[in-house]
């Protein structure tokens, strides 16, 4: 399959400019540096001990858990609203106007320090968590929509990589000697805005989705400039025809709503589907393994000065497992990788269940909770449990539903991610390790459901996809 300049340019466009934030975002909050220089700017006092906050005061403590969790809130409002941003503004619209949440939010955080308020910080994170609950809603539709279908699922992990890149680049400018200080934390904050930036001077100049053209606005002559265009040939009948088969399909049917998806018999088992891998990928233990990430290299023996650096190779294995996926999902396909994932994980989870049990009795197997953390991520990253239910969320249904099921996708996503966030410390205070445990039944249920119910989506045209569960 021929790749284009145009087709690459658009990808790298509208990833760089969207999810590379979503990851950005995520770990910028994260590190310890930033976290110490922001508060004692803002007359807040908190200390660092061994790569986690602790303050002089429960209130200071909660101030932050705000400042870091109103993002997720702000992503469960993006996401909700994925499908009205679509319908008005067309994919390519969407991500454009979304930028300027991107772009109020970097001001309002680079000249936070100045105004001495954390207010400011607050309210940049709720609209760049918005922000992102559109970008990752958007993004997938348009990958999906633009790329040919022989290499769409690898077109689609570019986005998921890019998430993976935006947090390893956090975690490296969050540290001391670069923009981790307190001179120069609001710079480090206020970066998110320069992929907006870059975003809103190219993606103007590149092509809408020829399928929204074609099938949500009734313009074959645009929708065929547009294909020419991303596939470097006017040789383009083949697809044309298909498009115009799908809109002929549901010529009586507009753009659904979230609730009439809801209501929808037809696409039951697809909406469930998605519901399920987006629930489970949040689910499955990434944010537990994180969560234990410090611990485990202070049993391992790494210096508390030295934990951010082995938090970044984590971050660049990570980036490299998902460069793997990249190269496999189109050759393995997206059920194998995601069961196999799922089933990868689960395993990692009892070996991480026995090394934490055991670390302070044998001193060797830290190394071991290494091990498993690389292997988890190889299981979550690399195998598919990272990027396939994204892919999934844009093949699984027709032009008239996609809008509709992307906010239910990514709304389900962030959903959960919030409750997460809220519920894992209590889960690890009662649990204690034996948390993974919950994580591996988890991993076990939704490798049955893929290997049972998820159908092969590899080189498939959305209408074949569809039929697949008219079936069910």
């Amino acid at each position: 399959q021929k790749v284009t300049f145009p087709l690459v340019l658009a990808v790298i466009v509208t990833v760089m400019g969207s999810t590379f934030q979503y990851g950005y975002n995520i770990a910028v909050v994260n590190a310890p540096a930033p976290q110490l220089a922001i508060f004692d700017d803002l007359n807040v006092c908190l200390t660092v001990q061994h790569g986690t906050i602790t303050t002089l005061s429960d209130s200071d403590l909660i101030l932050w858990s705000f400042t870091v969790s109103i993002y997720t809130v702000g992503g469960m409002i993006g996401s909700f609203s994925t499908g009205f941003f679509v319908k008005k503004f067309g994919r390519k619209g969407a991500l454009l106007v979304s930028n300027s949440l991107s772009i109020v939010g970097a001001i309002l955080m680079g000249t936070s320090k100045a105004a001495n308020s954390l207010e400011m910080i607050i309210i940049a994170r709720f609209l760049l968590g918005i922000f992102a609950g559109l970008a990752t809603g958007v993004v997938p539709l348009y990958l999906g929509e633009i790329s040919p279908k022989a290499i769409r699922g690898a077109l689609g992990v570019i986005s998921q990589l890019s998430i993976t890149i935006g947090i390893l680049t956090a975690q490296l400018l969050s540290l001391k000697e670069v923009l981790g200080t307190a001179e120069l934390w609001p710079i480090l904050l206020a970066f998110t805005g320069v992929p907006s930036a870059m975003q809103l001077c190219v993606l103007p100049f590149l092509p809408e989705s020829p399928r929204c053209l074609l099938i949500d606005r009734d313009r074959e002559d645009l929708a065929r400039k547009a294909l020419i265009k991303f596939r470097g040939t006017s040789d383009v009948a083949v697809e044309i025809r298909e498009m115009r088969h799908e809109a002929e399909a549901q010529a009586s049917t507009d753009q659904l709503s979230v609730l009439e998806v809801l209501k929808d018999q037809s696409v039951r088992w697809q909406i469930i589907s998605i519901a399920f891998i987006q629930f489970t990928q949040q689910m499955c233990g990434i944010n537990a393994i994180f969560f234990y990430l410090n611990t485990i290299f202070e049993a391992a023996g790494v210096a508390g000065d030295t934990q951010n650096y082995a938090s970044v190779g984590v971050g660049t294995v990570n980036v490299f497992m998902t460069v793997i996926s990249v190269l496999l999902m189109d050759r393995l396909g997206r059920k194998i990788l995601l069961a196999g994932g799922y089933a990868i994980a689960g395993v990692f989870c009892i070996v991480m269940t026995i090394s934490l049990n055991l670390q302070d009795q044998i001193s060797w197997i830290s190394n071991l909770s290494i091990a498993s953390v690389i292997g988890f991520i190889i299981g979550f990253a690399n195998q598919g449990v990272c990027p396939v239910p994204w892919i999934l969320t844009a093949e699984l249904f027709r032009q008239s539903s996609r809008p509709a099921a992307s906010s239910i996708g990514c709304g389900v996503n962030w959903t959960f991610n919030f409750a997460l966030a809220l519920v894992f410390p209590f889960m690890q205070k009662g649990m204690g390790p034996y948390v993974f445990l919950f994580f591996l039944c988890i991993c076990a249920i939704a490798t049955a459901y893929v290997v049972i119910i998820i159908p092969e989506t590899k080189g498939k045209t959305f209408q074949e996809i569809n039929n697949m569960f008219v079936k069910r």
